[in-house]
C-alpha cells in the first residue's frame, strides 16, 4: 500500500514550523543511505573489538584518593621520605599442613622465594619471616604459617602490572608440601578483575535469553525482539572501544567495564525497542506489507525518529546532566565511573539513533516475520485507520486511576516515602571483595591471613609524623611524642602490632589491624587514631597523617557525604531547566523531578535495609559488611534519577502529542498510557532482569548497584508511570501544559 497521507505528527510538525521536525529529516536521510550506514557501524564495531582486550590490560584498583587530605598526604610522604617501604605493601605467606617453620625443608621455601623476590626490579624491599628486625610477628603461634613482607614500587596503575609480574614468579614455587600465596590490594584487585569478569559474563548469559524472551512477547516476533539486543551489543562494544583509546590517557578501575556493560545493556535495549515500537506501529497505520514501498518505510523511520528518537535523546541528555553532576565529587572513583557511564550512554545512543533506523529501513515490513499469532501481538502493530479505540486494558486502567486520583496518589508517594527511612541511618565503605576470591591465586593468603596472623595484613594503616603542617623535620620532643603515641596504641584491642621507623627527621609508623581493613571496625580505628593525633598535634606534639587504604576510603566518605546535597541540587536544577525547555510547561518538570526524587531515595532506602541492616541476606547469599559501598548512593542517585526520565520523557511525550492536537488533557492521559504502557513495562522487565541477574555476582558491590537498580527501575515503571502519573496528570488538569500548551 502506497503512503498517500501525511500522518498527524508530520502535520503538526510541518504545521508549526514550516517544514519536517529535526529527528524526522534525520530519520529519513539514514533510511535513504541505510547501507552505507550499516557498513560504518560494522567497521567501528570491528575496531572496537580489536582494541578491547587492550583495555582489560589496562584497569588498575578502585581509587579512593582525595587530593588534600589527610591519606593523599601520608601517601605523598611516605613516597618522598621512605621510599624503601615502597608505596604499597604485599604480603607473600607460606603454609603448611605437614610441616613447620622450624624444618629445614620449610625454611629453606621461603628463603629461595625471598632471595628471589629480591632479585625483582619491582621490589623495593622484602622482609625475611626469618630475619625480623623489630618489625610485625612473621611467623604463626602454631609454627605452620610465616609471611614475608614485600614493599613494591610504582604508582596505582603500575602495581597492577607488578602484582602480575610478581604472582609469575611465584607460579610453580609451592611445592614439599608448602604453599605460597600472595595478597595485597594490587593482586586482589587483578583477581577481583578476574571474578567481576566471570560475574559480569554469568549475569549477561542469563540476563539476555531473559531480556529476548520480553523482547519477542513485548514487540509479538522474533526478529523485532533481536533487534534492539544486537544494536545494543553493538553500542556497547563501541563504547568499550572508546575507553580503550581513553585508557592511553586516563586510568580506568576493574568496576568500569561491569558497570558500563550493566547500565548499557539496560539503556540500550529500552532505548531501541521504543524505537521499533514506534516503527512498526508507523507502519501498521500505512498499511505497508512489501519491502518494496520504501517511500513509506522511510516515512515511518522518520516519524519513529522524530517522536520515539526524540524521547531517547531527551532522557540519554538528561542522564548526561546528572553524571556530569558527580564531577564535583573529588573521587577518581566516582568520576571514572560517571565518565565510562556517559561514554556509554553516547555510544548505544549514537546506534540508536544511526545503525538501528538504518537496520529498520533495510527491515521494512520483514520486522515481524517469525512473529507471534496475530492475538500475542502488540495492539498498534495491528494494521489500523490511525485512530485510537481506547478500550484496551491499559485504556480501562487509566481511566480507573482516573476516577481516584486522590487515592493513588497518597497511597503511591506514602509507599516510596516509608521505603526511604532506612537512608537516615545509612554508613559507607569499601569491601574490598575478600570473599570472592577463594578460589583465586590471592585467596589461600587471604585465608592463611586470617586464620594466622592480622587480618589487616593485607593493607596496613601508615602514619608519616613529622614537625608541622608543612611536613617539617621532628624536633626531639615531637620524635618522642610519636614513640609515646605509637606505644599507646598498642593497647588497643583493634591493634595487632606497630612498628616505626625513622627517615629524614620524620618517623613512619605502621600498624596492622587485628580486624579486617574493610570493616566498621577499621574505619572506627582510623578516625580515632586521627582524633588522637589531632589532640596531640593541639598539644605542641608532632603533625600526624593517617594513611592506608581504610584511611581513603574514610575521607572518600567524607567527601562524598560532603558533596552529595550539591550534586542532588545541581542534578535537580538542570534538570527542572532541562525538562522545562523540551516540555514548554512549569508544572510537569516539577512533578517530575520530586517523583524522581522519591523513587530513587526508596530504592536507595531499600538497598540500605537489605546490605546495611541484612535483610535478606541469607537468600540473596551474602554476609552484610554493616555498610554502603561509599560510591554506590550518589553514583545510584545519579544513574537512577536520570534512568527514570527515560519512562517519564516517553509517557509524557506520548500525551504531549496527543493534548497539542486535541487539547483534551483526560484523552491525552488515556493515550499516552495505552500506547506507551507495554513498551516501558516491557522495557522495565528487561531493565529489572538484567540489573537483577547481577544479584548472583560474588562480588558484593555488584549486587548492591544490579539491586539497587532493579528495585528503582520496578519503582520507577510500576508504581510512578501507571499510577502517580496519570493520578496527577487528573488533578492538575489542563494546568499541566502550562504556560506553553499551546
Amino acid at each position: 500500500m502506497v503512503d498517500t497521507a501525511q500522518q498527524p505528527e508530520e502535520r503538526q510538525g510541518r504545521a508549526s514550523t514550516g517544514r519536517a521536525p529535526i529527528g524526522q529529516r534525520w530519520g529519513e536521510f539514514v533510511a535513504r543511505h541505510r547501507h552505507r550506514v550499516i557498513v560504518v557501524g560494522l567497521l567501528l564495531a570491528l575496531g572496537s573489538a580489536a582494541l578491547y582486550p587492550a583495555l582489560q590490560s589496562k584497569l588498575v584498583g578502585v581509587d579512593f584518593s582525595v587530593s588534600g587530605t589527610d591519606s593523599s598526604r601520608s601517601d605523598a610522604l611516605l613516597a618522598k621520605h621512605f621510599a624503601d617501604y615502597g608505596t604499597e605493601q604485599l604480603a607473600v605467606t607460606f603454609s603448611s599442613t605437614t610441616a613447620t617453620t622450624a624444618d629445614p625443608a620449610f625454611r629453606s621455601r621461603v628463603t629461595a622465594v625471598v632471595d628471589d623476590l629480591r632479585t625483582s626490579p619491582d621490589v623495593v624491599s622484602v622482609v625475611d619471616p626469618y630475619q625480623t628486625q623489630g618489625f610485625a610477628p612473621q611467623i604463626s603461634r602454631d609454627k605452620t604459617a610465616a609471611v614475608a613482607l614485600v614493599g613494591v614500587r610504582g604508582d596505582a596503575s603500575q602495581r597492577i602490572g607488578v602484582a602480575e609480574r610478581l604472582q609469575e614468579r611465584l607460579d610453580g614455587t609451592s611445592r614439599d608440601g608448602i604453599t605460597v600465596a600472595m595478597t595485597g590490594y594490587s593482586p586482589m584487585t587483578v583477581d577481583l578483575t578476574r571474578v567481576e569478569s566471570a560475574d559480569a559474563t554469568h549475569a549477561e548469559s542469563v540476563g539476555i535469553p531473559l531480556a529476548l524472551l520480553v523482547l519477542v512477547v513485548a514487540l509479538g516476533g522474533l526478529v523485532a525482539g533481536l533487534i534492539p539486543l544486537i544494536c545494543t551489543g553493538f553500542g556497547l562494544l563501541i563504547a568499550f572501544g572508546v575507553i580503550a583509546l581513553l585508557a592511553n590517557v586516563m586510568t580506568f578501575d576493574i568496576l568500569v567495564t561491569t558497570v558500563a556493560s550493566m547500565i548499557g545493556l539496560g539503556l540500550g535495549i529500552d532505548y531501541s525497542l521504543f524505537i521499533v515500537s514506534r516503527f512498526r506501529e508507523e507502519l501498521a497505520r500505512r498499511g505497508v506489507t512489501t519491502r518494496g514501498d520504501t517511500d513509506a518505510i522511510r516515512r515511518s523511520v522518520g516519524v519513529a525518529m522524530a517522536t520515539a528518537g526524540h524521547t531517547i535523546a531527551v532522557s540519554g541528555l538528561v542522564v548526561m546532566i546528572a553524571l556530569a553532576s558527580l564531577t564535583i565529587v573529588d573521587v577518581p572513583a566516582v568520576r571514572t565511573i560517571s565518565l565510562v557511564v556517559a561514554v556509554t550512554i553516547v555510544c548505544v545512543l549514537a546506534v540508536a539513533w544511526t545503525l538501528l533506523p538504518a537496520a529498520l529501513a533495510v527491515l521494512g515490513p520483514a520486522v515481524d516475520r517469525i512473529g507471534l499469532p496475530a492475538r500475542y501481538r502488540p495492539a498498534d502493530a495491528r494494521p489500523t485507520d490511525g485512530s485510537s479505540a481506547g478500550g484496551s486494558w491499559w485504556a480501562r486502567w487509566a481511566r480507573h486511576v482516573m476516577r481516584n486520583p486522590w487515592r493513588y496518589a497518597v497511597a503511591g508517594v506514602l509507599l516510596l516515602v516509608i521505603c526511604m527511612i532506612p537512608i537516615g541511618s545509612i554508613r559507607y565503605g569499601v569491601d574490598i571483595g575478600t570473599a570472592a576470591l577463594r578460589d583465586q591465586p590471592s585467596g589461600p593468603a587471604n585465608t592463611v591471613l586470617s586464620e594466622k596472623f592480622a587480618a589487616g595484613t593485607i593493607s596496613p594503616i601508615t602514619t608519616v609524623f613529622t614537625g608541622g603542617s608543612d611536613g617539617g623535620q621532628l624536633s626531639d620532643g615531637q620524635a618522642e611524642r610519636a614513640v609515646e603515641f605509637e606505644y599507646g596504641l598498642r593497647t588497643d584491642p583493634r591493634v595487632s602490632y606497630t612498628y616505626s621507623q625513622s627517615n629524614d627527621g620524620r618517623s613512619l609508623m605502621v600498624v596492622i589491624p587485628a580486624v579486617a581493613i574493610d570493616s566498621t571496625d577499621a574505619i572506627e580505628l582510623v578516625q580515632n587514631i586521627r582524633d588522637k593525633a589531632a589532640t596531640m598535634t593541639a598539644e605542641g606534639g608532632p603533625r600526624a597523617y593517617v594513611g592506608g587504604t581504610t584511611a581513603l576510603v574514610v575521607d572518600a566518605s567524607d567527601e562524598i557525604s560532603g558533596k552529595m546535597p550539591w550534586v542532588v541540587v545541581l542534578i535537580l536544577g538542570f534538570s527542572l531547566l532541562y525538562l522545562g525547555l523540551v516540555f514548554r510547561s512549569v508544572v510537569i518538570p516539577v512533578k517530575a523531578v520530586v517523583m524522581n526524587v522519591l523513587v530513587t531515595g526508596a530504592a536507595l532506602g531499600l538497598t540500605v535495609a537489605v546490605f546495611q541492616w541484612g535483610w535478606l541476606q541469607s537468600v540473596l547469599g551474602f554476609t552484610s559488611a554493616g555498610y554502603i559501598q561509599v560510591y554506590l548512593p550518589v553514583t545510584v542517585f545519579a544513574v537512577v534519577f536520570g534512568l527514570s526520565m527515560d519512562y517519564e520523557v516517553f509517557l509524557i511525550g506520548r500525551m504531549r502529542e496527543v493534548f497539542r492536537r486535541d487539547g483534551d488533557s483526560d484523552a491525552a492521559v488515556v493515550d499516552g498510557i495505552e500506547h506507551t504502557a507495554r513498551p516501558i513495562t516491557a522495557a522495565a522487565a528487561i531493565m529489572v532482569v538484567v540489573f537483577g541477574a547481577f544479584l548472583s555476582a560474588d562480588v558484593l558491590e555488584l549486587k548492591q548497584f544490579g539491586f539497587a537498580l532493579a528495585v528503582a527501575v520496578i519503582f520507577d515503571a510500576i508504581l510512578v508511570r501507571m499510577m502517580l502519573v496519570p493520578a496527577m496528570m487528573t488533578l492538575f488538569g489542563s494546568r499541566n501544559w502550562w504556560p506553553g500548551h499551546r
